[in-house]
């Protein structure tokens, strides 16, 4: 998934370190085609603007800087010898930290992972409608959660459309709320709402089609009120 840019400036070479700056990525991440080389002409006179086509994979670019920050958090907390398998899945870029010692960084209620997870996300501080994510993971652990949340979700999400009465979920993290956002997002007849401030929020599924059910009485004026509340 590359993306194009026609971009100008005074040089090829200042259009690529704005670029890169401005996007937060190596130079070495970027490909460019020269459309028009620039001069500065005579004395001013007949200066022409260089003009160049940018291309990149935001993918390819935010894994390989991620990967980069994740290293240099591991070495600074005393796991230089641990690795780092990375893998893509639709939008998610997993990082996969592999060591001998995974209880450690996973901590106790997996504490120390969600540390790392917030402290990655704070340092690539990427917009909140991204549609790219980074998820850190030890030893497949957090895979495995995200796969118990989002199949319980799956489940309680055909009970509210049964009973017409929204569920709330036990508290999550960001990272796993998101995929059970994502993932209930496909079921017809719910939607989905976070709840609570903090690290820690919980998730309402929320019928969305007014009598679905006949032992329910949720209405629109209900799903209103749901969807004030942060869907993060």
């Amino acid at each position: 998934m590359k993306k194009f840019e026609e971009l100008t400036g005074e040089s090829v070479e200042e259009i690529i370190e704005q670029f890169a700056k401005e996007h937060g990525i190596s130079k070495a991440y970027i490909e460019y085609d020269v459309i028009e080389q620039g001069s500065k002409g005579l004395l001013g006179i007949g200066k022409k603007q260089a003009k160049v086509r940018v291309s990149y994979n935001p993918f390819e670019a935010l894994k390989r800087k991620s990967m980069i920050v994740l290293n240099d958090i591991l070495e600074r907390l005393g796991f230089a010898d641990a690795h780092i398998v990375d893998e893509l899945k639709s939008n998610r870029i997993i990082l996969n930290i592999e060591t001998d010692t995974p209880e450690i960084l996973i901590g106790k209620s997996a504490q120390t992972l969600d540390s790392l997870q917030y402290i990655m996300d704070k340092i690539l501080n990427l917009p909140k409608e991204s549609e790219i994510s980074i998820i850190i993971d030890i030893g497949g652990y957090r895979q495995r959660k995200v796969e118990e949340n989002v199949s319980k979700a799956l489940a309680l999400a055909e009970k509210v459309k049964r009973t017409g009465r929204p569920i709330k979920l036990t508290p999550m993290v960001a990272v796993i709320r998101k995929e059970v956002h994502i993932a209930l997002k496909e079921v017809y007849g719910v939607n989905t709402v976070s709840l609570g401030e903090g690290r820690l929020k919980q998730i309402s599924i929320v019928p969305n089609k007014r009598g679905r059910s006949s032992r329910g009485n949720y209405s629109h004026r209900d799903n209103n009120r749901y969807n004030r509340y942060d869907r993060g």
